[in-house]
């Protein structure tokens, strides 16, 4: 059963939540996409489909669970969304597993390590596998990994978050040099610092809201990034034209250090 019969563009959001996915799936909505939603919580799923149905209308978005560290999952998912949706012109791969307090090599459980590169790496293949032979037959498609600080510099502690992001940028490079020149644009946005939301950049606030630092609280958006001003970056890298396709591109706030770089 088709549940876009207006045929609008379809934009597969995997690793949506409330943050980054939930702001690009809006964003694209807002230009005429119709959104399929994928993570493995119901309850998130559901509040951010029925948000974006209530402010662009019934049957702007679909959502469907799903747990990125299990293949069959995820070609589930993808399977459905072609079914209901159509084939997907935007993957945008957001998801990311990691610490919020770190721990080290010798502390980290081998399930830990697999669970999250699963996540951060295995689904990004996964999911691009099954998009790319609807796009290449089009001609065209947008495939978006976000990345991390953590793409290009080991961290201490980080041992179960980083190795999956340094594998998904080289997996984006390969996936460009196989398939730019068949149309399909492939873009790795380094995400460099913390975003305004629930983990580092909502501990981040909270911390300078016990410090009473307003000085930082009144000028937040040039402390931490804001998700609906990193979806218009992804928006931006969707819409560029052939002649000038950005592969990497890497973002932070204003007053956040170069961490990416060092």
């Amino acid at each position: 059963m088709s549940y876009n019969p207006q045929k609008k563009p379809v934009i597969a959001v995997v690793g949506a939540g409330p943050g980054i996915g939930e702001a690009v799936a809006r964003r694209f909505t807002a230009e005429g996409f119709v959104v399929g939603l994928l993570a493995r919580t119901e309850d998130k799923l559901q509040t951010m489909a029925n948000g974006i149905d209530a402010d662009y209308g019934k049957g702007s978005s679909r959502y469907y669970i799903t747990d990125l560290r299990v293949e069959n999952d995820v070609l589930s998912s993808f399977k459905k969304i072609r079914e209901e949706l159509g084939q997907v012109d935007v993957l945008v791969y957001n998801a990311g597993a990691r610490r919020v307090n770190g721990r080290s090599v010798l502390d980290t459980t081998t399930e830990e390590f697999e669970g999250f590169t699963k996540i951060n790496l295995f689904g990004a293949f996964w999911s691009t596998k099954c998009v790319l032979p609807d796009m290449l037959a089009a001609g065209r498609g947008t495939i978006i990994y976000t990345g991390a600080t953590g793409s290009l510099r080991g961290v201490a502690g980080l041992s179960s978050f980083s190795p999956g992001k340094f594998g998904l940028r080289s997996l984006s490079q390969v996936v460009t040099r196989e398939y730019q020149n068949k149309g399909i644009h492939v873009a790795h946005l380094i995400i460099d610092g913390p975003v305004d939301g629930k983990l580092i950049g909502g501990v981040r606030r909270r911390q300078w809201q016990r410090e009473g630092a307003t000085d930082i609280l009144n000028d937040i958006e040039a402390h931490i990034m804001q998700p609906a001003d990193l979806a218009k970056i992804y928006w931006y890298l969707h819409t560029q034209p052939r002649s000038t396709w950005t592969h990497e591109l890497d973002v932070r706030s204003q007053k956040e250090s170069m961490f990416s770089k060092l």
